[in-house]
């Protein structure tokens, strides 16, 4: 019963709370706030917590009350009721205090305790928190927190309603789709940049993924082949007629037992590993993801407007909406729009445009069902393979990294790339 009283000590009303805080802010503490439903638990909630007591030196968690919750979430929320969600985040050891609040936002909270730093997750941007200016009127500072993938209570909601179990992803296999005739320079997987043909570049730095089981080289030509077993990595050759690498690779996952298969572009020779571990982490946590992708933000109006950089827009769960090589998304200017647009990026842009990056993970049922699709309209419009996969229904997890892919298309580009690093 101690323990529980422990526990209980840690949750207190706002008078309560506010004469401790004060003492401490008097010691010089750091007072962290965040706020919540924090219905159902979870380990997403767990390492976001974590990271935002590492900010300062007291954690203060304002939970939302159970009528707080239902205006927010609907009637049937919450699951698990105020007191409860109160003690189990009590519970966390870098949980320090846990206080109630009534309205639907935490001003009357922040505005009493006034915390050094004000903390809330990747779901928001400083510039859509209503509370960002009360924080920064007294001096304190809002700190937003990346998303933790994959880890979300609507998922959990989702899945138990469906009857969904958690099945464990275990073997997750990479193929670096590597044809010869390439149109615009013949043979660049096998041309040499720093000593090495760029395949093994490639593959090499494929391996260095901690999620990747296996690499395997899917190609149409001997000489390629010929050349990663050279090299001793593994090479699986495939039928010449494929339209796609996105073909290639699926030939190969109907050969091979795997969970996941992850397409990795042959002609990147600087694939950052970390990149390849990012596409594939929200397969651990959602059993019914198909597909990511990554983007990373658009540096400037060039990339923006430049046809041949893909834009992606995502949704607030970051599925993709669309892909386009047109500006995305159009930032309407003030006033009247002339009948010929003017794309440009405003200083005060609601949403940051992405670039998208041509690097998927699929569920390997999923790629070869996605291969026997014939191409759809959008997709030849665009000339976006993706789209494919958007207009069958499937939804397209987008992981946001700052991983900017380089890739050879040409022999300038190879000797672009040979300068720019020596």
């Amino acid at each position: 019963m101690d323990g529980i009283k422990f526990l209980k000590a840690k949750i207190k009303p706002l008078e309560q709370l506010l004469p401790t805080v004060n003492e401490l802010k008097r010691q010089g503490k750091k007072i962290v706030f965040t706020n919540g439903c924090f219905d159902l638990l979870h380990a997403g909630h767990a390492s976001y917590l974590a990271e935002a007591k590492s900010l300062g030196d007291v954690l203060i968690i304002g939970l939302n009350s159970d009528a707080s919750v239902r205006a927010l979430k609907g009637r049937e929320r919450p699951f698990v009721p105020q007191d409860d969600r109160a003690l189990l985040l009590a519970s966390l050891a870098f949980v320090d205090f846990v206080v109630f609040f009534d309205e639907l936002t935490p001003h009357h909270l922040i505005e009493a305790i006034k915390p050094d730093i004000h903390v809330k997750g990747g779901d928001y941007t400083e510039a859509d928190l209503p509370e960002a200016p009360l924080v920064r009127s007294y001096g304190g500072q809002v700190v937003i927190l990346p998303k933790f993938e994959g880890r979300s209570s609507t998922d959990l909601v989702q899945r138990i309603r469906k009857g969904v179990a958690v099945s464990p992803v275990k073997t997750i296999v990479g193929i670096i789709p590597a044809r010869y005739a390439s149109v615009r320079f013949p043979g660049k997987v096998l041309a040499l940049l720093w000593g090495k043909p760029i395949v093994q570049h490639v593959y090499e730095r494929a391996k260095q993924a901690k999620a990747l089981s296996d690499v395997i080289v899917a190609t149409d030509d001997e000489r390629v082949k010929s050349v990663v077993e050279s090299f001793g990595g593994k090479c699986v050759m495939t039928s010449p007629e494929h339209p796609s690498g996105t073909d290639r690779i699926a030939e190969v996952a109907r050969q091979i037992d795997c969970d996941v298969v992850v397409n990795i572009q042959g002609d990147e020779p600087l694939i950052a590993p970390e990149a390849v571990d990012a596409a594939v982490q929200p397969f651990f946590s959602d059993p019914t993801l198909k597909m990511t992708t990554l983007a990373t933000p658009i540096a400037d109006e060039h990339e923006y407007k430049n046809p041949n950089v893909v834009k992606v827009v995502v949704d607030r769960d970051s599925f993709a909406l669309y892909f386009s090589r047109s500006p995305l998304p159009f930032f309407r200017p003030k006033g009247k729009m002339s009948e010929t647009p003017s794309f440009s990026i405003p200083e005060n842009a609601p949403v940051r445009p992405l670039r998208h990056i041509g690097l998927y993970a699929y569920r390997r049922e999923f790629l070869i069902q996605f291969a026997q699709w014939s191409p759809t309209d959008l997709e030849r419009s665009e000339g976006l393979e993706q789209l494919r996969a958007l207009e069958h229904g499937a939804r397209i997890k987008v992981v946001v990294t700052t991983y900017r892919s380089i890739s050879v298309d040409t022999l300038e580009d190879l000797k672009q790339l040979e300068k720019m690093l020596f």
